[in-house]
Parts: structure tokens; C-alpha cells; sequence
């Protein structure tokens, strides 16, 4: 039968020497696992507060370091390259051991703390990009540790559970570039980076106190089950190559669809603040401000596109969130001064995430049942981040030799584009549907 995400279950190839049994434990949700999803949810925040805090950090750190359009351009590839190198690699390793993602979970946001440390204690720019890789690529294991045991845990309400989870990043994404701004009127960058690591130790600790009462949790992340059978990383492989394979040209799509989403939305991120605070003059508080309303609509938005994806289907959604963007973006182009270009970074941010996780939650539904979800998350988050990467600095080419207000057209561009190659799926998806029928 066919699904309304447009994947013919009864033709993928479940069985066969590369592949393995699902996880067959009974779930059972108690008022335990809630809570416990409810607080891996809620330590993302903390995540994303650093995360985009940094691009008002930037704004600061570009004027003590004497940085430049392509050199500011540099930083945001360093980081999303290695938040998407090791979100790739560490997603299969996650599949390997899947009896070990509490204690990725835990690594990864103290890990994340230490790197922050790094970056505020380093003496010279050089310094600084190697820990900012570090910390990008330790903070980036989380995303396919979580969201695996998310999906697991839920898979009837994956597209939901997992915008969910965006929208606590987009709480940190909210609160961080508000208390960045806020905070560089008293302290350093510095002082604000080294500050990441006692707060992420309390969340570690916080953390392993709720997920140890779990035990839905510790079945699926801290213990090994005597029936399911191991598999080597060429079997891992071929299970994904089986995917590629049984969906026609569903993810190859989808994977291309995240690599335009992500050089879209990597220009945007960083330069927005530049343009807000060298082109408009904006003080670091507005800055903050304005970034905070670029994240913070997703955190309504987000899981109301998760929802209408769960019950109207992944496609026409992903066609709405881009389209959106697209338009949006090309008003900025034109209107982009005065109240017009606060209230349409508003309207930006609601559509700003909601492209990335529907595209996850469809990816983990080609996957369901295979144990590939990290692999999966890895791998999209992964395509994401390492296109994203590139994305700051080809803007800051294109802003150096064509001013601040092509950020605009680019983005819309980009969006536009995806918007384009999703469309190209409505004929596969309709061929499909009238072959399970």
C-alpha cells in the first residue's frame, strides 16, 4: 500500500543478508518517557542559544578582529563544515551503536562546552576557527542521536515530534541572539563563550537524572538487545544503498532539495546581523532583536507544518514552507528599510526551519523500521551543514562585489530553486501512486 509520503511499503526490501530485524521491544509510553523526551527536547535549547548567539557575537568579533567580508564569510563555512562532516560520519556510527546514544547525547552537549571554552581562551584567529570546527562538530552528534530515539519512540507523529524538536532549537535560537546582545553591553565575546561549559555540565547532569527514570529510554539508548542481530559497517551501507534503491528517486531528490535549502539558508543566518548592524547601523540589542524574530516564529509555525505534514502528506507543505521563503525573501530585496524589513524578517522566520525537518521526517519515514535512523539524520543533517558551509562565504563574495542587498536575491533564488526540484517528484510520486493502486 501506498502512503501519503509517497513510499510503497510492501515493495521495499525489508529482509535480505543486509538487513536486519527491527528493534522488537513493546513501547509503552509512561508518564517517565514524556518527560524524558520532553527533556531531550528542552536541552536543545541551550544548543541553539550558543549556536545562533554567535552570529551577534560575530558582529563583535568582527570589529576586535579586523575581519572582512570574505574572512567573517570563512567562519561560518569552518563551522557548518565541521557541524556537517561530523553529523555525517557520527550518524553512522550512532546506527552501530545505537545501545550507546544516552552517552552520545551526554558527550555531546559537555563536548560542546569545552569548545565553546576553546574559543573564548584562543589568542589568535587561526586559533579560533579550529575551535569553532570542534565545537560545531561536537554539538552537531546530538542532532542525529535525538531525533533517531525521537523517531523511534514516535513514529506515527515523526513529522511533529520532530518539528518539536526545531522549535526548542528555535527557542535557544530566540533567546541566544537576545542575550548575546544583551550581554556584550557588559562583558566581552569572550567571557560569553567560556560561559557555555558550566551551563552545559548542569544540562549533562540534568539529563542523565531524567533519562536514567526512563525506561523506554534505556531500552532503546543504554542497553544492547540479546535479539538484534549486528551489522558491520559495509552491511550499514549496502541497508542504505537498498533505500536509495527501493525509493526510485525520492531521496536523491530530497537529498539534492536540502543541499539548494542549505545554501540558502547559510547565507541568510550569518549575514543578516552584518547587514543589520553594517549596512543599516542597527545597535548590537537590534540586532539581536532581529534575529530573535527571524527564529523565533518558527517556534509556533514549525510544528503546526509537522503536523500538517503527518495528516496532509509531506509534499505540499515543503512546496508551501519554500515558496514562502522564496517570496519573503524577494519583498526584502525591495522593501528591506524602514518597519517593512522588521516586519518581513518576521514573516521570514516563520517559514525559516520548516524546509529541513519535514525533509527529515520524510527521509525517516523511507528508513522506518530498518534501524538507519541515525544514519539517515547524519546524512541529511550532514548534506545540509556542508552546503550551508559554503554558503557564508560565496555571499560574502557576492556582498563584496555587489553591496549587502544581494543577500536578498540570493536567498530567494535558492529557494526558489528547491522549490523547483520538489516539484520535479509530483510525477514520480503520481506514477507511484498509480502502480500501488
Amino acid at each position: 500500500m501506498l502512503g501519503h509520503y509517497g513510499i510503497d511499503r510492501k515493495r521495499l526490501p525489508w529482509k535480505g543478508p543486509h538487513m536486519i530485524d527491527p528493534i522488537k521491544i513493546e513501547l509503552t509510553h509512561s508518564t517517565k518517557d514524556h518527560v524524558a523526551s520532553g527533556a531531550v527536547i528542552g536541552s536543545h535549547v541551550l544548543q541553539h542559544m550558543y549556536g545562533n548567539g554567535f552570529f551577534v557575537l560575530l558582529t563583535a568579533m568582527y570589529t576586535t578582529l579586523g575581519l572582512n567580508p570574505i574572512s567573517a564569510g570563512l567562519v561560518g563555512t569552518i563551522r557548518a563544515l565541521g557541524s556537517g562532516t561530523a553529523s555525517t560520519f557520527g550518524g553512522v556510527l550512532i546506527d552501530r551503536f545505537q545501545h550507546h546514544r544516552l552517552a552520545i547525547l551526554y558527550a555531546s552537549m559537555a563536548t560542546m562546552g569545552v569548545g565553546y571554552l576553546l574559543v573564548g581562551l584562543a589568542p589568535t584567529f587561526v586559533l579560533i576557527l579550529v575551535a569553532l570546527a570542534f565545537t560545531a562538530g561536537a554539538g552537531s552528534i546530538w542532532h542525529p542521536a535525538a531525533r533517531s530515539l525521537l523517531s523511534q519512540i514516535y513514529p506515527q507523529r515523526r513529522g511533529f515530534i520532530i518539528s518539536v524538536d526545531r522549535s526548542a532549537g528555535s527557542v535557544g535560537d530566540t533567546i541566544g541572539p537576545l542575550a548575546a546582545g544583551a550581554l556584550l553591553a557588559y562583558i566581552t565575546w569572550q567571557q560569553i563563550y567560556m560561559l557555555a561549559l558550566p551551563m552545559a555540565l548542569v544540562v549533562v547532569i540534568f539529563l542523565w537524572r531524567v533519562l536514567s527514570r526512563s525506561e523506554t529510554y534505556q531500552q532503546l539508548g543504554a542497553r544492547k538487545q540479546t535479539d538484534q542481530a549486528t551489522r558491520s559497517l559495509k552491511e550499514q551501507f549496502r541497508a542504505l544503498k537498498g533505500v536509495l534503491k527501493s525509493s526510485g528517486n525520492i531521496l536523491t531528490v530530497l537529498l539534492i532539495v536540502k543541499a539548494v535549502a542549505g545554501f540558502g539558508q547559510g547565507g541568510l543566518l550569518l549575514w543578516v546581523p552584518l547587514y543589520l548592524s553594517e549596512d543599516q547601523g542597527m545597535s548590537t540589542f537590534a540586532v539581536g532583536v532581529h534575529v530573535a524574530l527571524l527564529t523565533g516564529m518558527g517556534i509556533a509555525t514549525g510544528p503546526a507544518f509537522g503536523w500538517l505534514s503527518d495528516h496532509r502528506g509531506r509534499v505540499p507543505v515543503i512546496m508551501i514552507v519554500l515558496g514562502g521563503k522564496a517570496v519573503i525573501a524577494g519583498l526584502l530585496a525591495v522593501f528591506g528599510t524602514g518597519v517593512m524589513l522588521s516586519v518581513l524578517i518576521a514573516a521570514l522566520g516563520g517559514f525559516m526551519f520548516g524546509v529541513n525537518t519535514l525533509i527529515q521526517a520524510w527521509a525517516l519515514d523511507l528508513v522506518d523500521g530498518r534501524n538507519l535512523e541515525g544514519t539517515m539524520m547524519g546524512t541529511m543533517y550532514g548534506v545540509n551543514m556542508i552546503f550551508q558551509g559554503f554558503a557564508p562565504l560565496m555571499v560574502g563574495v557576492i556582498v563584496a562585489g555587489f553591496g549587502f542587498n544581494s543577500l536578498f536575491i540570493y536567498v530567494a533564488s535558492m529557494n526558489g530553486l528547491g522549490l523547483l526540484l520538489v516539484v520535479s517528484l509530483l510525477p514520480v510520486l503520481m506514477r507511484r501512486k498509480r502502480t500501488s493502486g
